[in-house]
Protein backbone atom coordinates (compact mmCIF):
# COMPACT_ATOMS: atom_id res chain seq x y z
CA UNK A 1 0.00 0.00 0.00
CA UNK A 2 1.48 3.15 -1.03
CA UNK A 3 1.01 5.56 1.63
CA UNK A 4 0.26 9.18 -0.12
CA UNK A 5 0.69 10.88 3.51
CA UNK A 6 4.32 10.11 3.95
CA UNK A 7 5.33 13.74 2.60
CA UNK A 8 2.10 15.39 4.13
CA UNK A 9 3.41 17.68 7.27
CA UNK A 10 2.36 16.41 10.24
CA UNK A 11 -0.29 19.36 11.50
CA UNK A 12 -1.73 18.42 8.00
CA UNK A 13 -1.72 14.69 8.64
CA UNK A 14 -3.14 15.34 12.15
CA UNK A 15 -6.38 17.08 10.09
CA UNK A 16 -6.50 14.31 7.83
CA UNK A 17 -7.21 11.82 10.34
CA UNK A 18 -9.08 13.96 12.85
CA UNK A 19 -12.69 13.01 10.98
CA UNK A 20 -15.72 10.42 11.02
CA UNK A 21 -13.84 7.69 8.63
CA UNK A 22 -11.43 7.44 11.52
CA UNK A 23 -13.25 7.80 14.96
CA UNK A 24 -17.37 7.31 13.92
CA UNK A 25 -17.63 3.25 12.93
CA UNK A 26 -21.35 4.20 12.87
CA UNK A 27 -20.60 6.34 10.27
CA UNK A 28 -20.70 5.60 5.91
CA UNK A 29 -17.39 6.67 6.04
CA UNK A 30 -16.06 4.05 8.26
CA UNK A 31 -16.07 1.22 5.79
CA UNK A 32 -16.53 3.12 2.56
CA UNK A 33 -13.16 4.84 2.29
CA UNK A 34 -10.93 2.72 3.83
CA UNK A 35 -10.44 -0.47 5.53
CA UNK A 36 -9.25 -1.26 8.87
CA UNK A 37 -5.82 -2.19 8.17
CA UNK A 38 -5.67 0.57 5.85
CA UNK A 39 -6.69 3.23 8.67
CA UNK A 40 -4.75 1.28 11.34
CA UNK A 41 -1.28 1.84 9.07
CA UNK A 42 -2.04 5.17 8.65
CA UNK A 43 -2.41 5.92 12.09
CA UNK A 44 0.55 4.38 12.45
CA UNK A 45 2.44 6.06 10.33
CA UNK A 46 0.74 8.97 11.86
CA UNK A 47 2.36 7.93 14.89
CA UNK A 48 6.22 6.80 14.23
CA UNK A 49 6.46 10.64 12.44
CA UNK A 50 5.66 11.27 16.02
CA UNK A 51 2.50 12.37 15.94
CA UNK A 52 0.00 12.91 19.03
CA UNK A 53 -3.73 10.36 18.96
CA UNK A 54 -4.83 12.65 21.80
CA UNK A 55 -4.57 15.61 19.72
CA UNK A 56 -6.34 13.87 16.86
CA UNK A 57 -8.78 12.37 18.72
CA UNK A 58 -9.71 15.56 20.49
CA UNK A 59 -9.74 17.71 17.68
CA UNK A 60 -12.25 14.79 15.87
CA UNK A 61 -14.52 15.37 19.14
CA UNK A 62 -14.16 19.30 19.78
CA UNK A 63 -17.46 21.01 18.85
CA UNK A 64 -19.12 17.37 18.35
CA UNK A 65 -22.25 16.00 19.54
CA UNK A 66 -21.82 13.95 22.76
CA UNK A 67 -23.10 10.84 20.85
CA UNK A 68 -19.78 11.08 18.05
CA UNK A 69 -17.37 11.69 21.09
CA UNK A 70 -18.29 8.07 22.55
CA UNK A 71 -17.93 6.92 18.77
CA UNK A 72 -13.70 7.86 19.53
CA UNK A 73 -13.55 6.01 22.36
CA UNK A 74 -15.36 2.87 20.50
CA UNK A 75 -12.79 2.94 17.85
CA UNK A 76 -9.96 3.22 19.70
CA UNK A 77 -10.98 0.20 21.65
CA UNK A 78 -11.64 -1.49 18.12
CA UNK A 79 -8.16 -0.10 16.91
CA UNK A 80 -6.53 -1.87 20.00
CA UNK A 81 -8.69 -5.25 19.26
CA UNK A 82 -7.81 -5.12 15.70
CA UNK A 83 -4.18 -4.69 16.70
CA UNK A 84 -3.59 -7.27 19.29
CA UNK A 85 -5.73 -9.87 17.08
CA UNK A 86 -7.11 -12.06 19.91
CA UNK A 87 -3.95 -13.05 21.09
CA UNK A 88 -4.43 -10.64 24.61
CA UNK A 89 -6.82 -12.32 27.24
CA UNK A 90 -9.71 -10.70 27.88
CA UNK A 91 -9.35 -7.86 26.47
CA UNK A 92 -11.95 -5.96 26.40
CA UNK A 93 -12.11 -5.77 30.12
CA UNK A 94 -8.97 -4.66 30.47
CA UNK A 95 -9.25 -1.87 28.01
CA UNK A 96 -12.04 -0.99 30.32
CA UNK A 97 -9.81 -0.80 32.94
CA UNK A 98 -7.56 1.79 32.04
CA UNK A 99 -7.92 5.45 31.99
CA UNK A 100 -8.11 7.76 28.81
CA UNK A 101 -4.53 8.86 28.69
CA UNK A 102 -3.38 5.13 29.43
CA UNK A 103 -5.82 3.42 26.63
CA UNK A 104 -4.15 6.21 24.10
CA UNK A 105 -1.16 5.51 25.12
CA UNK A 106 -1.80 1.55 24.53
CA UNK A 107 -2.72 2.65 21.12
CA UNK A 108 0.17 4.60 20.38
CA UNK A 109 2.49 1.84 21.48
CA UNK A 110 0.75 -0.79 19.63
CA UNK A 111 0.60 0.77 16.58
CA UNK A 112 4.74 2.01 16.76
CA UNK A 113 5.43 -1.86 17.31
CA UNK A 114 2.98 -3.06 14.63
CA UNK A 115 3.25 -0.36 11.52
CA UNK A 116 6.80 -1.00 9.73
CA UNK A 117 8.46 0.89 6.93
CA UNK A 118 9.53 -1.14 4.04
CA UNK A 119 10.91 0.49 0.58
CA UNK A 120 9.61 -1.06 -2.91
CA UNK A 121 10.85 -0.68 -6.29
CA UNK A 122 8.70 1.52 -8.32
CA UNK A 123 8.20 -0.28 -11.90
CA UNK A 124 8.85 2.87 -14.04
CA UNK A 125 12.22 3.37 -12.48
CA UNK A 126 15.55 2.69 -10.62
CA UNK A 127 13.88 4.08 -7.76
CA UNK A 128 12.51 3.17 -4.93
CA UNK A 129 9.73 4.52 -2.15
CA UNK A 130 8.61 4.28 1.37
CA UNK A 131 5.52 1.95 2.24
CA UNK A 132 4.03 1.96 5.82
CA UNK A 133 2.24 -1.18 6.58
CA UNK A 134 0.42 -2.92 9.10
CA UNK A 135 2.53 -5.75 10.20
CA UNK A 136 1.48 -6.81 13.62
CA UNK A 137 1.67 -10.74 13.46
CA UNK A 138 4.91 -10.48 15.79
CA UNK A 139 3.85 -7.91 17.74
CA UNK A 140 3.20 -8.88 21.20
CA UNK A 141 0.67 -6.45 22.32
CA UNK A 142 0.40 -8.59 25.68
CA UNK A 143 4.02 -6.95 26.55
CA UNK A 144 2.97 -3.77 25.86
CA UNK A 145 -0.25 -4.10 27.29
CA UNK A 146 1.05 -5.26 30.76
CA UNK A 147 3.99 -2.57 30.53
CA UNK A 148 0.74 0.10 30.84
CA UNK A 149 -1.38 -1.90 33.33
CA UNK A 150 1.85 -2.50 35.69
CA UNK A 151 2.02 1.77 35.59
CA UNK A 152 -1.53 2.24 36.29
CA UNK A 153 -1.41 0.25 39.25
CA UNK A 154 2.17 1.95 40.24
CA UNK A 155 0.07 5.43 40.17
CA UNK A 156 -3.12 3.89 41.32
CA UNK A 157 -1.66 1.15 44.41
CA UNK A 158 -4.96 2.01 46.70
CA UNK A 159 -7.50 1.80 43.59
CA UNK A 160 -10.71 0.13 44.99
CA UNK A 161 -12.94 -2.24 42.84
CA UNK A 162 -15.45 0.49 43.30
CA UNK A 163 -13.24 3.57 41.12
CA UNK A 164 -12.57 0.20 38.63
CA UNK A 165 -16.04 0.11 38.09
CA UNK A 166 -17.40 2.90 38.03
CA UNK A 167 -14.17 3.75 35.58
CA UNK A 168 -15.53 0.90 33.32
CA UNK A 169 -19.21 2.56 33.38
CA UNK A 170 -17.72 5.75 32.39
CA UNK A 171 -15.88 3.80 29.35
CA UNK A 172 -19.31 2.40 28.10
CA UNK A 173 -21.74 5.13 29.18
CA UNK A 174 -19.80 8.55 29.07
CA UNK A 175 -17.55 10.55 26.91
CA UNK A 176 -13.53 11.61 27.53
CA UNK A 177 -13.32 13.94 25.41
Amino acid sequence: MTNYYENVPLEEYEGILANREYWDNASCEWESYSKMEVKLARLGTFVQRGGDLNRVIARYAEDREYTYRVMAQHCLERYIEALADKRIPDITLRIYKLEKGEAVKLLTELLKAGTSIYFEKNKYSPQSYPVWKLDNKNLDGESIFAAIEEEHRQAHPNETREEIRERIFYWIRESWW
